[in-house]
């Protein structure tokens, strides 16, 4: 018996793409719209809207195939459709507050189109109750799935999750979505709407507050002439704790962690309860990238007239997304203190209205003239490349390597002056000693 069905994405933004791709290689055949014409056009072509690894590839073969078929309008995405999957943008509002709009446009129009056996599945971050509200609004049936996919690798997320969350207001409807997945052989969570939307709320803010938790280690660290990656290593090998996201650095940017602790954060205040460590994860990562512009004018003394080389304007390694990158905010301090930064990433190769500075055409380029080298994104080239070319390039002396993954004692090799955050030349037992 075939239990290959019909699935409709509705939203190619990464949590879209890496969905199609992923129900395609279990077999479903899908469908996929957007309401940015351009973008369906290019993905037609075989196209990728932004870098993602492991999406070319089977994207060309499951075009070639019929196995993926992109529609300009939404009827015919959701015509035949068993499944259509809602994975559209939730972005914040200036008071935090999750902005649903996009999401009920698209359930709306869904809703209208789809025919009475289809279930509409919630993929996209959105407040406790939503799902409830949009079921009860247009009666039909619901899912919220949330996803748990890191942009960079959400294809190899989305084919070997930790678990799959199902909420649902039946078993049979749990259990239908369930099987899209079944190949997987992944532990299934079969709970409510609202429980299943905190589950995602509050995995995104544990793993925010293991961050702003690093940073506060590492700073402390600094302070005490410790090696903060030597303490979190220790710490995180308490299996009760785990490594997992215990890396300091210039703070989570990009477009989902900061927002969902954001719109926690709000939708507690809504209801009155305590938010204390919501809040605090906020202003510790709020303080962040300002520390780290803090460690380069401390080293430079002053930055006004500084001409500073930067590494990295994605807010992560594996993606050309500047969306909330605190590698531009800190790019925006820079220039609001007087310095004159040139950018190099190996993703950008062209001007974004979000970044402000000259793009340099290559790492060792954006260093010509530069008082500074500073490391905002962890591009693993960026520590392939000899510090000795560094200090050549470089007019001073200064490496504040904001993502810790330049070799410490390789650059001071090099005659170059090393901030990382809370890492030192020599400054005790070796990382690399200890795993």
């Amino acid at each position: 018996m075939d239990n290959k069905k019909n699935v409709c994405i509705v939203g190619t933004g990464y949590v879209g793409m890496a969905s199609a791709i992923g129900f395609a290689e279990l077999g479903h055949r899908v469908t996929g719209y957007d309401i940015i014409t351009e973008r369906v056009r290019a993905l037609q072509r075989g196209v990728t809207p932004y870098r993602e690894a492991g999406i070319d590839e089977p994207l060309q073969r499951h075009l070639a195939s019929g196995q993926i078929v992109f529609h300009e309008q939404l009827l015919p995405a959701v015509a035949d459709a068993d499944y259509i999957v809602i994975a559209v943008g939730t972005p914040a509002q200036v008071n935090g507050a999750a902005d649903v709009s996009a999401v009920e446009a698209a359930v709306a129009a869904c809703a209208a189109l789809m025919k009475s056996h289809a279930v509409l599945v919630l993929r996209s971050t959105v407040p406790a109750g939503t799902t409830e509200r949009l079921a009860n609004e247009h009666g039909v049936s619901f899912v919220y799935a949330p996803e748990f996919l890191r942009e960079g690798t959400a294809v190899g997320d989305f084919l070997n999750p930790d678990r799959v969350v199902v909420g649902a207001t039946s078993p049979e409807l749990a259990a239908g979505y369930a099987d899209l997945l079944s190949s997987l052989e992944r532990p299934v969570v079969v709970t409510s709407y609202r429980n299943a939307e905190l589950i995602k709320a509050f995995s995104n803010a544990f793993l925010a507050l293991k961050i702003s938790f690093a940073n506060e280690v590492a700073n402390l660290c600094d302070a005490l002439d410790a090696d903060a990656q030597a303490v979190l290593y220790g710490v995180g090998t308490d299996r009760r704790i785990g490594k997992a996201f215990l890396a300091p650095g210039i703070g989570f940017g990009g477009p989902c962690f900061e927002k969902d602790v954001k719109a926690l954060h709000h939708l507690a205040g809504q209801h009155g309860t305590r938010r204390e460590l919501l809040a605090a994860t906020l202003r510790v990562n709020d303080a962040q990238p300002r520390h780290i512009v803090d460690v380069l004018a401390d080293e430079l003394g002053g930055l006004a007239g500084k001409h500073i080389g930067i590494w990295g304007l994605a807010f992560k390694a594996g993606t050309d997304d500047v969306r909330d990158s605190l590698a531009v905010r800190i790019v925006d301090d820079l220039i609001a203190r007087g310095a004159l930064p040139v950018a190099f990433d190996p993703a950008i190769n062209e001007p974004r209205p979000e970044v402000r500075c000259e793009l340099a055409s290559s790492a060792l380029g954006a260093l010509d003239g530069a008082h500074a080298l500073l490391v905002l994104t962890e591009w693993p080239e960026f520590g392939e490349i000899s510090p000795w070319a560094i200090a050549t390039r470089l007019r001073g002396d200064v490496v504040v390597d904001g993502r810790n993954v330049l070799d410490p004692d390789a650059v001071a090799a090099a005659g170059l002056r090393y901030r990382g955050v809370g890492r030192k030349p020599a400054s005790g037992i070796r990382l690399a000693a200890a795993s």
